[in-house]
């Protein structure tokens, strides 16, 4: 299985997906991913490579300004060369609804982006957002309808989220600590399982005019 992280910042694949991505990599799969912003030789950059050195992912960066990610056309044009040469089974990307600006944008490009890859590589992709800043949105609250079980990959999330030290990584620590926990908490398979738990949350995304099967609801 390839799975593809399409994240707006380095270091937000580390703490909105980094268990999820290292439990896929323990398992066999391929992974990648793709920061929008920072460049391979920035600091940002750097420490990115660190992080997904340490969960086992390649990485790609598309180079645009920090605080200006938009839906584009030629936003748009790049990320479907990047879906095209990839061809996932599975991205993981933001949440719609997600509070910041750069976060939404790169949501959106994805959603709008994906049904034209799906037609010319004849095949379904699954997408799931991730989690956010207290998992709150403008709108309201972010809701998982998916749970993946990161209690053994906890370790390794954390010190790929320690490689951003530019981003002063032990707050994350403590927030993805509570968030984290309460998403294990509420999984129904974790539940009364006694000790400390961490699971990551996400949602189903359905890309825009994509008439959606029954298996991809169901997968």
């Amino acid at each position: 299985m390839k799975l593809l992280a399409v994240m707006a910042h380095p270091d937000d694949a580390e703490i909105w997906a980094g268990g999820t991505i290292a439990k896929h990599i323990q398992r066999g799969d391929e992974v990648l991913i793709v920061y929008m912003t920072a460049t391979e030789d920035s600091l940002r950059g750097e420490e990115a490579k660190k992080g997904a050195a340490i969960l086992g992912a390649q990485v790609l960066f598309m180079g645009l300004v920090d605080g200006q990610v938009r839906d584009t056309p030629e936003t748009s044009t790049r990320m479907r060369e990047v879906l095209m040469s990839s061809a996932p089974d599975i991205i993981v990307t933001h949440w719609l609804d997600d509070g910041h600006a750069d976060h939404a944008a790169t949501a959106a490009v994805v959603q709008r982006t994906l049904p034209f890859v799906m037609a010319d590589i004849g095949k379904t992709v699954r997408v799931w957002a991730c989690d956010t800043y207290f998992s709150l949105g403008p709108r309201g609250p972010f809701v998982p309808d998916v749970y993946v079980d990161v209690t053994q990959q906890w370790a390794i999330k954390l010190a790929a989220v320690r490689a951003h030290q530019s981003q002063h990584p032990e707050g994350w620590v403590t927030l993805l600590e509570r968030q984290c926990g309460l998403h294990a908490h509420r999984a129904t398979h974790l539940v009364g399982a006694g000790g400390r738990f961490y699971a990551e949350g996400f949602r189903r995304l359905i890309p825009f005019g994509y008439i959606t099967p029954v298996d991809y609801l169901d997968s």
